[in-house]
C-alpha cells in the first residue's frame, strides 16, 4: 500500500523576519562585486557572529512605549525582568543633568570660548 504524505500547511498569525545573509552581503555597497564563494564565505560567518542587541533593544523599546501608551505597568513584572527587558529610567536614555559641570574651553589666543558639559567623575 503507498500512503502519500500530504503537506502540512500551518497558517500563523505572526510577523516574521527572514533575513537571506547572502543577499544583505550582495546587496551592500561594497559587497556589490563579489564572487559567489566570497558572499557565502561572508554569510556563513554572519551566521555563526552576528548578534541581533540591537534588534532586541529596539522590540524592548517598542513594548516599553505602546505599554506605556495604554496604561500598562511592566515595572513590576517578574517576565519582564528575568527575559532581561530593562525599563529604561530617566537617565539611561538621556543623560542626567546632574552629572554634567558646565566648562568653559578657550581657544587658542583666547580668540573664543564657549561653554560645554562636562561628566563630573
Amino acid at each position: 500500500m503507498i500512503t502519500a504524505l500530504l503537506p502540512i500547511m500551518t497558517i500563523y498569525n505572526d510577523c516574521k523576519i527572514v533575513i537571506n545573509l547572502n543577499q544583505l552581503v550582495k546587496d551592500r555597497p561594497c559587497g556589490k562585486d563579489l564572487d559567489d564563494e566570497h558572499v557565502d564565505n561572508i554569510a556563513n560567518d554572519l551566521r555563526k557572529r552576528m548578534t541581533f542587541d540591537s534588534l532586541f533593544g529596539q522590540v524592548d523599546r517598542a513594548i516599553w512605549d505602546y505599554a506605556e501608551d495604554c496604561g500598562i505597568d511592566l515595572s513590576g513584572s517578574e517576565e519582564c525582568q528575568s527575559f532581561g527587558f530593562q525599563i529604561p529610567q530617566y537617565g539611561d536614555i538621556q543623560p542626567k543633568p546632574s552629572e554634567f559641570e558646565i566648562v568653559k574651553l578657550k581657544g587658542s589666543n583666547d580668540a573664543w570660548t564657549i561653554d560645554v558639559p562636562r561628566r563630573k567623575k
